[in-house]
């Protein structure tokens, strides 16, 4: 029913992480080849930098016979006046000589470059929340074809002039729908989910209270962009729970950077990911197609490594008691798998250890010695699959599942590359 949709988005949000992931690498050589051109210029810059956030070096900040060693190389005199302020040292560089012009240019130069890749982050996530949006407006247009009513049009009015232009009586409502879906999104992020929990009936119940605080700063933080040149304003600091952003100062800039962006588009994934199945499920409570929709969202995140997508997904399956007990299975499987490569396997081991698969088919029994690293038994049992046909060597080669047995000598031995 909405696993296209469902699909589309997903990729739209690759899409748009494979853009950041490709044009980034290329920004960050241009800053660094203005740096290689004239390293000398940048000496001051280095001095300064060491002095207030000496942890930039990592190991090797610099020394005091290093900073001795650049400013003799440097053609001029360089005057640092640290401050300490509130969230941290600030430090304001005057040159004498020589070497001031050389500088001032190359700094200029470098500023350019490090808004290049601002203004790379800054538009994604202006992206993002398009695509969030667009996303709703389908998911909207989809409910009000099926419960045309629930949109509140019908005492709304048109003038003789709009029923001219716009025709048939279908179209009309159509347009009405349109103007509605509009309003909604018009409003703010709390205001899509008090639309979505009143007119709608999604209750969002777990996926939502842990996501909400997160979502409304992302949200802010686009509107910021947008309209206020990127300055905190009264709304963002109204609206944004203090905890997230405790520097944040109105007229103060805010920053983004990449971690920031990454977890900005996986949180919205995983929320409008779940909020979908919700709604499906509401729509259609015994549609199978919606338990292959769940496996194949899980299965594409766990392949991307993006464990808590998968987790989250796969749970809602797990709970979506109209579907299937096979589906149901395979979610409890990327479930369990998904918190072991988060690291948080103790959080299953004992369900896991407890669980009867011995009538639930090979696979299952198959999967749950794999997430126990039982190597003797799996590979006693694995050689039955492959006969059968049950399982491939692509499928060993390829699942997240078999991501530890891939590792070990038993396995390089029997289907490594050949």
């Amino acid at each position: 029913m909405l696993s296209g949709l469902i699909r589309k988005f997903s990729d739209n949000l690759d899409t748009l992480r494979d853009f950041v992931d490709l044009v980034s690498p290329i920004l960050e050589k241009a800053t660094l080849k203005e740096i290689e051109e004239d390293p000398t210029a940048f000496i001051p810059f280095m001095i300064a930098m060491n002095a207030i956030s000496p942890e930039l070096f990592g190991e090797n900040s610099l020394s005091t016979e290093t900073i001795e060693r650049l400013r003799s190389r440097f053609d001029g005199e360089i005057d640092l006046n640290v401050k300490d302020e509130e969230h941290g040292k600030s430090v304001k560089v005057q040159i004498h000589g020589a070497g001031e012009k050389a500088f001032y240019s190359g700094m200029d130069r470098f500023r350019k470059r490090t808004y290049q890749k601002t203004l790379l982050y800054q538009n994604a996530l202006i992206s993002l929340v398009s695509a969030v949006e667009w996303f709703l407006s389908q998911l909207l247009h989809e409910y009000f074809n099926l419960h045309p009513d629930a949109a509140g049009i019908r005492n709304r009015s048109l003038t003789l002039n709009e029923l001219q232009a716009i025709g048939t009586v279908d179209e009309a409502r159509n347009y009405l729908i349109d103007l509605r879906i509009e309003e909604v999104l018009r409003g703010s992020f709390s205001d899509w989910i008090t639309f979505f929990k009143e007119h709608l009936k999604l209750s969002m119940d777990g996926y939502l209270l842990k996501e909400e605080i997160y979502l409304i700063e992302i949200c802010q933080r686009r509107n910021l962009f947008v309209h206020n040149g990127g300055m905190v304003n009264k709304i963002y600091l109204n609206k944004v729970t203090r905890d997230l952003h405790p520097e944040a100062q109105i007229g103060k800039e805010v920053g983004i950077s990449q971690e920031y962006l990454d977890q900005a588009i996986n949180r919205f994934e995983k929320f409008l990911s779940l909020l979908c199945f919700e709604l499906w499920k509401s729509l259609r409570p015994t549609d199978e197609e919606r338990g292959q929709a769940l496996i194949d969202v899980a299965y594409k995140n766990l392949c991307s490594e993006r464990w808590s997508i998968a987790e989250s997904i796969s749970f809602f399956l797990i709970n979506d008691k109209r579907l299937s007990e096979s589906s149901r299975l395979t979610g409890q499987i990327n479930y369990w798998q998904s918190l072991k490569w988060q690291d948080n396997f103790d959080k299953a081991r004992k369900e896991i250890e407890a669980a009867d698969f011995s009538a639930k088919g090979m696979i299952f029994r198959l999967a749950k010695l794999v997430l126990l690293d039982d190597e003797k038994q799996c590979f006693e049992l694995l050689p039955i699959l492959l006969d059968t046909g049950a399982l491939t060597e692509d499928d060993l080669r390829s699942w997240p599942l078999f991501r530890n047995i891939r590792q070990t000598e038993t396995f390089q031995a029997l289907y490594g590359e050949k």
